[in-house]
């Protein structure tokens, strides 16, 4: 991941986000239903997809750096482990404010809420143990990062196993077209954004372990 990579998806993200908001409150037709509410939904979603997305990617990360101690992994790990919070917070700031203006409350306990803010405390775990935890702690909080990764499959299909006040997994195929070419315009500047961090992180992981390496090898 060179530093023009994420300075290209960082600058992109920028010169994105304003025409996606734009597009979203000025150009795109307010739902029936819920108004003018409905639409934190081109920023919820996204944020959610992209949370998982990174998800995945630390769980696997951290899977790899388990049975072969890639270095490289290790970093890509702790990169996206960090985002998932950033992204995980977002997703549990906008869902309850969605969710008090459709349903009358912020949080109804369902499976999807539960098992959403269960990643982001996993994940949390995650990053506090990488950043603080006692020597030999890597290994268990990569275990943790494998834990959120497979916890990603039960947040989607949540709404299809067990009865749920949250909106299922196909409504996107459901959308009127003006809605959802709005959906896919609105995650182009996030997840542009959400990628450009992971890189940005991940070049500090790997500059950090070089100069971890230039320490050891000094007080040899």
């Amino acid at each position: 991941m060179s530093r023009a990579l994420w300075a290209i998806l960082l600058v992109a993200a920028a010169a994105l986000f304003p025409p996606a908001a734009a597009r979203v409150f000025l150009d795109t037709p307010i739902e029936r239903e819920m108004g003018t509410v409905q639409k934190i939904f081109y920023f919820h979603v996204p944020m959610a997809w992209c949370m998982m997305l990174a998800a995945v990617v630390s769980g696997v990360a951290a899977a790899v750096w388990l049975f072969r101690a890639s270095r490289a992994a290790e970093a890509l790990a702790r990169a996206s482990g960090e985002v998932v919070l950033v992204t995980g917070a977002c997703v549990l700031l906008t869902g309850p404010i969605w969710g008090h203006a459709t349903w009358g409350t912020p949080w109804t306990w369902d499976a999807r809420q539960v098992s959403t803010a269960l990643l982001f405390l996993v994940f949390a775990a995650f990053v506090l143990l990488r950043a603080y935890g006692a020597a030999g702690s890597e290994r268990l909080a990569a275990a943790l990062a494998v834990f959120g990764a497979l916890d990603v499959p039960i947040i989607y299909y949540a709404v299809k196993v067990w009865k749920t006040t949250h909106p299922t997994t196909d409504v996107v195929g459901t959308l009127p077209p003006s809605m959802w070419r709005t959906l896919f315009f609105a995650l182009s500047p996030i997840a542009a954004c959400v990628a450009g961090l992971v890189a940005v992180r991940y070049q500090v992981e790997r500059a950090e372990q070089r100069l971890d390496d230039l320490y050891l090898a000094n007080e040899r």
